[in-house]
């Protein structure tokens, strides 16, 4: 008889299709500074400066224009301990950590951004200053007391099974939204791990507040000081994936795609969820792990008879009606749905070979700078390193830098379609030579349908047309604008009517 699982809405047999989700994320680094030393972390840093309010809103703004639908706020523990975090908060104005953090919530939500927060363990005085705050709190537990001389958590005495249960109970009673975080292999034994994760399903799986579960196997990394420990074997991540399934049979679980990149083989196991992907800003906990793209996923599950669907952050009737997140909650609904119902995932993540400020072995040509209407107009010098023959610019550069500068043209100044292209035409009319200012121009054409025409021209400095370019595009989908949110529309006009009235 075939295992039957719970993914997400349906209960599929494993020798059918399964459903495995993600969410669309990002991380944000408020301050690396912590009062814990955990010998398995990758991300504490000393002395390390909080993020100043001005870049911490522009970062949400760019996530949110981008299409995330949730952003991880990630901190130390306690960072306000240290007096240099206390100089900085009086600083910006803040009274304290729990203030400062209460702020950049109240940010992410009103670009429609679901915040999430991995900050260490809060006590109750400071959890209360977070009830009805709208955020979700990520919980990393351990399964033993790992405190002992060259244990992974001798110089952090706090992190302990007691505590991490208390801090979960903490959670319930000021009714915060939480997933449970099991770090498991640095140090605890198979007994201990599977007896905790058994504990905690008995104690809280039928939690209304109680999100999702992520299991988090450790991966050596020269970031941190457990460098030399070996990660778990696979049968041994397997096992804990059975576990955690009996245990909260109608949860998400998860494991980061990043850190076991034998993902897919745990899904007979009880995998069935990804857990948030932070594609656009990767994986600060584990920077060494690169994070991989959605239709990479895509293509590693194709075996498995897969189906890979995007969800939300929040998954329980008693968070999703939420007042203080009922915006943000819809807005990510119908913009997931979007996404759900296209082709083709098109997510920007600053990585493109043209405009991608991220990469580092790209061109970098702020392309969307130059967006005026549904025109594109910009200059860019070629230099040695994009040559085909001695001193002449390689066809296949031109002809990238033509698709770009028409698929901008066609998504227009307010980047307001997602589009492919399906074809474009070519005409090299000169060589182009290397060293001079290249003007590129693209304009839109007509459009038919979800079809839209386009045209391009490289021009050399003397007037001369190098390359003429005609291209379709097609549009996937319509993308959804934060600011024209239908829900704040609405509400707008409520609190309109009712200060007339």
């Amino acid at each position: 008889m075939p295992k039957i699982y719970y993914c997400g809405k349906l209960f599929v047999t494993m020798n059918e299709c399964v459903a495995i989700s993600y969410i669309l994320s990002s991380y944000i680094s408020l301050t690396r500074t912590c009062c814990q030393e955990c010998g398995f972390c990758n991300f504490f840093k000393a002395e390390d400066p909080l993020l100043e309010p001005d870049e911490l809103v522009e970062e949400l703004k760019h996530l949110s224009k981008n299409g995330a639908t949730e952003v991880v706020f990630v901190a130390g523990e306690n960072p306000s301990d240290l007096p240099h975090i206390m100089i900085q908060l009086a600083k910006f104005g803040y009274t304290s950590f729990a203030e400062y953090v209460n702020v950049a919530i109240k940010e992410a939500l009103a670009l429609n951004l679901i915040p999430v927060l991995e900050i260490g363990y809060l006590n109750s005085f400071t959890l209360e200053r977070f009830y009805k705050s709208g955020c979700s709190i990520r919980a990393n537990l351990v399964a033993a007391n790992l405190n002992k001389e060259e244990q992974a958590l001798e110089n952090a005495k706090n992190r302990t099974p007691v505590n991490g249960k208390a801090f979960v109970e903490a959670l319930h009673q000021n009714q915060i939204p939480y997933t449970l975080c099991f770090n498991i292999g640095i140090g605890e034994t198979e007994e201990e791990r599977i007896n905790y994760i058994k504990e905690l399903g008995v104690y809280c799986s039928s939690d209304p507040f109680l999100q999702d579960i992520r299991i988090i196997p450790f991966q050596p990394s020269s970031c941190c000081k457990m460098y030399d420990r070996p990660p778990l074997p696979f049968d041994s991540v397997a096992k804990v994936l059975e576990t955690a399934r009996e245990a909260f049979p109608v949860h998400h679980i998860s494991v980061p795609a990043n850190i076991f990149s034998r993902f897919p083989d745990l899904i007979e196991h009880g995998l069935n969820d990804l857990g948030s992907l932070p594609i656009f800003s990767g994986d600060i906990l584990h920077p060494t792990f690169t994070v991989p793209n959605v239709e990479t996923i895509k293509a590693r599950l194709t075996n498995k008879n897969c189906h890979l669907y995007e969800r939300g952050t929040l998954s329980t009737p008693a968070v999703l009606n939420r007042p203080e997140c009922y915006n943000a909650v819809s807005f990510t609904r119908a913009l997931i749905e979007n996404r759900n119902s296209a082709i083709i995932s098109l997510i920007d993540n600053d990585h493109c070979f043209v405009c991608g400020k991220k990469n580092p072995f790209g061109l970098n040509i702020p392309v969307k700078s130059f967006i005026k209407g549904n025109s594109v107009t910009f200059t860019w010098v070629p230099g040695p390193n994009h040559q085909s023959y001695a001193g002449i610019v390689h066809g296949g550069i031109l002809a990238t830098l033509l698709d770009e500068a028409m698929g901008y043209a066609v998504m227009g100044e307010k980047i307001d379609r997602r589009i492919v292209t399906l074809e474009y035409t070519l005409n090299y009319r000169h060589p182009t030579p290397v060293g001079l200012p290249l003007k590129v121009v693209a304009t839109i054409g007509a459009q038919r349908h979800s079809v839209i025409t386009a045209r391009g021209t490289i021009i050399a400095p003397d007037g001369t047309v190098l390359v003429e370019a005609s291209g379709k595009f097609y549009e996937i989908i319509k993308t959804i604008n934060p600011q024209n949110n239908p829900v704040n529309k609405e509400e707008s006009k409520n609190e309109t009517k009712q200060s007339t009235d």
